[in-house]
């Protein structure tokens, strides 16, 4: 919330969990929007497939990427929970054997 500027416009995509401020929205004068693939899965089948399609695409011509926060090996496993639990991981976390 703390970056969100004066009539901005908070976008969640994940379950990250937390609670926001309807307060601070309000006088702010921004606003909060989410989605939840699974649901849109379960309720608009066609259009889950159609995003589906588009976003492999972009994945495939390199317009989107997959983010690497750390590669860490199996036998440090327990550290690759730290990062997850901490929260504090951008991006994936790859377990090498």
């Amino acid at each position: 919330m703390r970056a969100l500027g004066p009539a901005g416009r908070l976008v969640a995509f994940s379950s990250g969990g937390g609670v926001i401020d309807a307060y601070e929205l309000l006088v702010r004068g921004a606003s909060a929007i989410s989605f939840q693939m699974a649901a849109i899965a379960r309720g608009e089948p066609e259009t889950y497939a159609r995003w589906r399609d588009e976003l492999w695409d972009l994945y495939r011509d390199g317009t989107l990427r997959t983010r690497v926060h750390a590669e860490i090996p199996l036998a440090e496993a327990a550290r690759a929970h730290e990062l997850t639990e901490s929260r504090s991981a951008i991006g994936k976390i790859i377990l090498r054997p």
